[in-house]
């Protein structure tokens, strides 16, 4: 199995900015350092959700402080960004991390961070289709030349171009919709399952219909393992396992049904007056939905939270129903940093492995 840490930076009402930030990079620097496969960093604005707003940078400086970590985002929300742009920080952090880049990316979902950069929510489908286009041809093509919606050059020099060939993995967050599947495989870019598939208990299907699509397009994919996000939290003992979590666990379902400064939901595709953004309609119930995440008994699939044994146990049904590649927060949005690192190191050392060979540097 794959593992990987996963964070947009929450940040708490007890925290400082800087200390959510510094101590994400302290998490990240120790999952490097006992061979956690993976961290994955999610791009956020203008709510206590996420603090990546800057997620450039931050990849920037975890490139910098980690030697092995594959860096991975989980997603950069690519209608707010012109796609040049974003092939050029990507070729570019590409080398720098000497081709550790996992590039996951989606439509966003955010309206408010849509009002806020400025850019209509109801174009983020087209967007986001052309934005991949934009993003392959100028990685993969000497001199850029594309005419489209929103994109239009002639024999443009993009540079630098990625280490990795043809371009970094690519990977794409879906909820159910057979449609975003169906262009996930389309572009051979991986599923990223969770989220909402987790919490209807549906990511296995999820990735089983990807798979299914990839055959339809005819492109090879049984040594691929689309990653799954899935809450994660090692303690010694199952009291503090269970405990401390009380009054943390909210949080996110707590700020995205706050009010944003459009006057809607922040976590919402949704206007003031209460229009759901087009293409969102099947967003309707997904604040339902999230707090269903909040109680432990809400997916098909068990919460990892618990003692290393019962970690483990729990790790196993996830595999059996053919999840290979997991990545998690190890924790809670105000938890004290030594308990996330307690968490991040237990699941390193007792709970790894059970499932691979472990190498630490």
């Amino acid at each position: 199995m794959k593992f990987g840490i996963f964070t947009i930076v929450p940040w708490h009402e007890t925290f400082t900015q800087q200390q959510a930030l510094t101590e994400a990079l302290e998490q990240i620097e120790l999952a490097d350092q006992l061979g956690i496969d993976e961290v994955w960093l999610g791009e956020h604005r203008f709510s206590r959700h996420g603090l990546l707003s800057g997620i450039w940078s931050f990849c920037g400086a975890v490139a910098g402080r980690t030697k092995n970590i594959r860096i991975g985002t989980a997603v950069i929300v690519l209608p707010l960004h012109n796609p040049i742009l974003v092939a050029e920080e990507v070729a570019m952090l590409d080398v720098i991390s000497g081709g550790r880049l996992n590039l996951g990316i989606g439509a966003g979902y955010q309206q408010q961070e849509f009002d806020g950069i400025g850019v209509d929510i109801n174009t983020s489908r087209e967007r986001f289709s052309e934005a991949v286009d934009v993003m392959i041809k100028a990685w993969t093509e000497e001199r850029l030349t594309f005419h489209g919606k929103y994109t239009n050059v002639d024999d443009l020099w993009v540079l630098p171009k990625p280490i990795q060939k043809p371009y970094p993995p690519l990977f794409q967050a879906v909820s159910t919709s057979p449609a975003s599947v169906d262009f996930a495989a389309s572009r051979q870019i991986q599923v990223i399952a969770g989220g909402p598939t987790d919490i209807m208990g549906q990511a296995p299907q999820v990735i089983k219909m990807w798979r299914e699509k990839m055959d339809e397009y005819g492109y090879e994919h049984a040594h691929l393992d689309p990653p799954m996000s899935k809450s994660i939290y090692v303690a010694p003992t199952m009291e503090e396992a269970e405990q401390d979590p009380i009054g943390l666990e909210d949080f996110s379902s707590r700020v995205l049904r706050s009010v944003g400064s459009n006057g809607s939901p922040v976590g919402m595709p949704m206007d003031a007056n209460g229009n759901i953004a087009k293409g969102y309609e099947h967003w309707a119930n997904r604040q339902r939905d999230r707090e269903r995440r909040d109680d432990l008994g809400h997916a098909g699939l068990p919460p990892l939270r618990g003692t290393p044994d019962v970690v483990i146990e729990r790790l196993k049904e996830v595999q059996e129903a053919g999840i290979e590649h997991v990545f998690g927060n190890f924790g809670f949005v105000g938890l004290p940093h030594w308990k996330v690192m307690r968490s991040i190191e237990m699941f390193a050392t007792e709970v790894m492995p059970h499932f691979k060979e472990v190498t630490v540097s």
